[in-house]
């Protein structure tokens, strides 16, 4: 498989984001999107088949699934590092501390456009440098 475009990382980061699953093909690198949000019973049944099928030749696609609570958690405390306010640091390290930690992180982010922009946009950017990486170490890609 040649090495994806910045363009194919964008997308799959972006499917990944909204709890998608992904299926690259190893040959072409055509994307095979899962949508996990789909609620039509005739459209879930042909998704349903058409994961089964991908399933069954797995080693011909690279399975993208989105990330785990653990990696979730280590992009928002990342995040803290970035950010030169210490009391909005503070703030934000201790919403991660408490129960509901990512729920607290959001709310509190969510209340200042400013830092919910910033928050938006470094958390796709680490999506899509994950990504990018998945497909170097898990496919040698």
């Amino acid at each position: 498989m040649s090495r994806l475009q910045p363009v194919t990382i964008k997308e799959i980061a972006r499917e990944i984001f909204n709890g998608n699953t992904c299926y690259i093909n190893k040959r072409s690198a055509k994307i095979t999107t899962i949508d996990h949000s789909i609620e039509d019973p005739e459209k879930l049944v042909a998704q349903e088949q058409t994961q089964a099928e991908l399933e069954k030749k797995i080693e011909k696609y690279v399975k993208i699934e989105k990330l785990t609570a653990e990696n979730e958690m280590r992009i928002m405390k990342d995040f803290l590092e970035e950010l030169p306010d210490k009391s909005i640091r503070k703030q934000l390290s201790n919403a991660l501390n408490r129960k509901n930690p990512v729920r607290n992180f959001n709310q509190a982010v969510e209340s200042d456009m400013e830092l919910n922009q910033h928050w938006r946009n470094f958390n796709f950017e680490e999506y899509q440098r994950w990504v990018s990486n998945f497909m170097i170490d898990a496919y040698n890609y």
